[in-house]
């Protein structure tokens, strides 16, 4: 049900850069055309071995419409100095579809995807940057190629019964994007070829998972959960990794009417725990405190298809890493860090 990758912590230089590339809309609000404030007709879940499948028509197409919205707040400060503070947001909105185009005898699903359209607006401290693929201006802007390169064209994936990303089939139109710049001598070899691809597959990815879902591989029962944990070294800084502890849990609410659709309603619970606060090696002593990283979502998911209605999560994420050089002792750099998200994801009708 969560969207396949863990929150990380990154120094604010990082997060800025990335921010600074979002495509966003900060007018955008996550409120859909899917009123979940009204009630719902409950539907009971009476066969023990009710189970959700990903098995869209082929043939059929769904649209989706995608708001991402982020922004950080960060503070770094030296021995004795003025401390440096940044703030960054940003909000993504984009539309694109899908095309089931062929179910498999293992019920792997082949969909062909097209992103139609992006807004972008992102604030770095003073600096502000707008972009929208209905502008002519910026479709030609070389500074917003990162998103051209990708409007109108068709890519191919496979997932399996369950609707997990499989694997990347075909996204050689943007790989042939990628290369309209690159001298024909050297476009033909391979290894240019494979880091295009390479380089295609992690931009058409970024767009995929905003709008596939994990099927559970249990039968429904209202009110069930499901818990998961794992544990994992968490970058918080370049060469600066904290072993983390991750809890996660995923409870079926139950089955509910809306309009002419019955939807899974599943809720979605992950959070990130220290294993070690200090880490005392080489040069330097690391002390990381004030830790917060939780995230939280629910999804309807459509009984019949298994595929995403609404997606609605919000994460929070926030530390303080305190540097100490034990060569000069006294000498330390605190850097504090604060940061959320909020993504609404949406077939529409």
């Amino acid at each position: 049900m969560h969207l396949h990758r863990t929150v990380l912590f990154l120094l604010f230089a990082g997060i800025l850069a990335s921010c600074s590339k979002k495509e966003t809309t900060a007018t955008s609000s996550t409120t859909g055309t899917l009123d979940t404030t009204q009630k719902a007709e409950s539907v009971a879940i009476t066969d023990t071995n009710h189970h959700l499948m990903f098995h869209p028509k082929v043939g059929s197409v769904q649209r989706y419409h995608i708001i991402d919205k982020m922004s950080m707040s960060a503070s770094d400060a030296g021995s004795g100095g003025t401390p440096m503070k940044h703030s960054a947001s940003s909000t993504t909105e984009f539309y694109l579809h899908h095309t089931v185009k062929s179910i498999g005898k293992d019920s792997s699903v082949d969909l062909v995807f097209q992103v139609d359209s992006i807004q972008m607006t992102s604030q770095r401290d003073t600096e502000t940057v707008h972009y929208s693929s209905t502008n002519p201006n910026d479709a030609k802007n070389d500074e917003y190629r990162e998103f051209n390169i990708l409007l109108g064209k068709n890519f191919t994936i496979r997932t399996n019964k369950y609707g997990d990303l499989d694997s990347m089939l075909d996204v050689s139109s943007i790989v042939n994007e990628l290369l309209v710049k690159v001298p024909d001598t050297d476009r033909t070899k391979p290894i240019v070829r494979q880091y295009a691809t390479e380089q295609a597959e992690e931009v058409a990815n970024a767009y995929v998972m905003r709008v596939l879902v994990h099927d559970p591989i249990h039968a429904l029962k209202a009110d069930t959960t499901w818990r998961d944990s794992t544990d994992m070294n968490l970058d918080v800084a370049p060469g600066l990794s904290f072993p983390v502890h991750i809890d996660g849990s995923e409870t079926v609410r139950g089955l509910e009417k809306r309009g002419d659709r019955v939807l899974a309603v599943l809720e979605d619970n992950r959070s990130t725990t220290p294993r070690q606060r200090v880490l005392d090696q080489g040069p330097a002593k690391a002390t990381i405190d004030n830790f917060v990283a939780t995230s939280h979502s629910v999804v309807r998911i459509e009984d019949g298809t298994g595929l995403l209605v609404q997606r609605l999560m919000q994460e929070k994420r926030n530390f303080t890493l305190v540097v100490e050089s034990k060569q000069h002792p006294g000498e330390k750099r605190s850097i504090t860090q604060t940061g959320s998200e909020e993504l609404m994801t949406e077939l529409l009708p």
